[in-house]
């Protein structure tokens, strides 16, 4: 009984001992980061948009030119931009918009294509189309349709801007702003 007892006492005097008086003096970031749990914890991961998105936007111009412009965000395609604040490593990844065109001059269709970094021969794909709308006033006077697509990098201020010029025909020119 007495060895018991003994051991007994033994395990209180240790489990009274440790009261943690080595930690207590340290942050708990630095125990944290002692331990490399650190790295799985400071990672933020955004999507932008978040959901799915889609717009469409039909215009009926007075010269003879219907223009359907349809907008969505592609969910399997994006571009990552990674950044670290501090302790914490941003990953940010921009969706791809997808843009449809559809140009009917007098009720039949002359030009119809998707707008992407190919079809603007864009040659670095960091690249993500912003817009694209009618330049209403250009294609009035000129009896052509004039098309604006803008493309960024995003969180940077490369944002080229073209012009995309389609006669009564369906021929198209693009031309760098």
């Amino acid at each position: 009984m007495i060895k018991y007892s003994i051991l007994i006492i033994t395990i209180i005097i240790t489990l009274f001992s440790c009261d943690g008086r080595y930690h207590s003096k340290k942050q708990p970031l630095d125990r944290v980061a002692a331990k490399e749990l650190l790295l799985s914890f400071t990672e933020n991961v955004k999507y932008f948009p978040e959901e799915y998105t889609e717009f469409t936007n039909d215009t009926i111009l007075s010269n003879g030119y219907t223009v359907k412009i349809k907008n969505y965000s592609d969910m399997e395609n994006n571009v990552l931009q990674t950044f670290k604040t501090s302790t914490t490593t941003n990953k940010h990844y921009f969706r791809e918009v997808i843009t449809e065109v559809e140009v009917y001059k007098n009720n039949k269709q002359i030009f119809k294509h998707v707008l992407d970094d190919a079809f603007l021969s864009l040659s670095n794909t960091d690249y993500v189309l912003n817009q694209v709308y009618i330049d209403e006033i250009k294609s009035l006077n000129t009896n052509t349709l004039h098309l604006v697509a803008s493309a960024c990098i995003p969180r940077t201020v490369s944002c080229p801007v073209y012009n995309i010029a389609i006669d009564p025909e369906g021929e198209y020119l693009i031309t760098k702003i």
